[in-house]
């Protein structure tokens, strides 16, 4: 009895300006695989790569010496990172999305900025710049969310962002404003102003279910929410899960 052929996944193949291939597979949990050539070299954060080709070499570094490696620890990101190379041949290393959802490719442009949600952040090349992104007032940082940690990549070159459920694209125009519930904040333009404000009225904070605090974000420039947020998923599955004491 013979195994039959698993079908192809439907595939969208790219090329960043800088000659970087790469290859978004699937529908419901997509991966992105990434072709290396001697030459070029992308990272990630620390647990994130799915699989490689054996002509891939691994190299964890602190991604910006101590100092980069204490703000990232700090902030509950990763605090190394690990960079992907080839020697004498071809090579690929793939990444698969955690959850449900999309792949996006971005190629930036030297001093092009974008920032996204650290859980967003998959990989980029090594000529992009990785930071931690302090937003100006104190209760957006403080009041985000469990784990609500910005980061903004600074190009020129490729990255890689993974959204939970569909990616949802809005365009801003100055001064335009969308109020997100903040779990739903996958990655915005470095032009777009990011706040926290406090849901208004008695009524609504009492009785609303959608938490005590609202995700500002005021155009011009692009957003992209997530469908789907892992915090509800969790709580959704937690209603079938056996109570303890039951």
């Amino acid at each position: 009895m013979s195994i039959p052929d698993i079908p192809t996944p439907p595939e969208v193949s790219g090329q960043s300006k800088s000659g970087l291939k790469y290859h978004i597979r699937g529908t419901v949990q997509q991966t992105v695989g990434i072709d290396l050539n001697p030459g070029q070299t992308i990272f990630s954060d620390t647990g994130a790569m799915s699989w490689m080709t054996a002509t891939v070499n691994m190299s964890t570094n602190t991604g910006g010496g101590l100092g980069g490696m204490f703000k990232r620890a700090l902030s509950g990101a990763s605090a190394f990172i690990i960079d992907f190379t080839v020697n004498g041949g071809p090579g690929q290393v793939a990444f698969s999305t955690d959850f449900p959802g999309k792949v996006l490719a971005f190629d930036l442009d030297a001093g092009q900025s974008v920032i996204m949600h650290r859980h967003a952040f998959i990989c980029a090349e090594k000529s992009v710049a990785l930071d931690i992104f302090f937003t100006k007032k104190l209760g957006a940082g403080m009041f985000g969310g469990e784990g609500f940690v910005l980061q903004k990549l600074t190009g020129p070159g490729m990255v890689f962002a993974e959204l939970d459920g569909d990616a949802i694209e809005y365009h801003l125009q100055p001064g335009q404003v969308m109020k997100v519930e903040p779990g739903h904040v996958a990655m915005f333009e470095s032009s777009v102003t990011f706040d926290i404000t406090m849901i208004k009225g008695m009524t609504n904070i009492l009785f609303g279910g959608e938490g005590l605090f609202l995700a500002t974000l005021t155009g011009p420039g692009r957003i992209w929410l997530h469908s789907m947020t892992v915090s509800k998923m969790a709580h959704r599955v937690g209603e079938y899960l056996p109570k303890s004491g039951g």
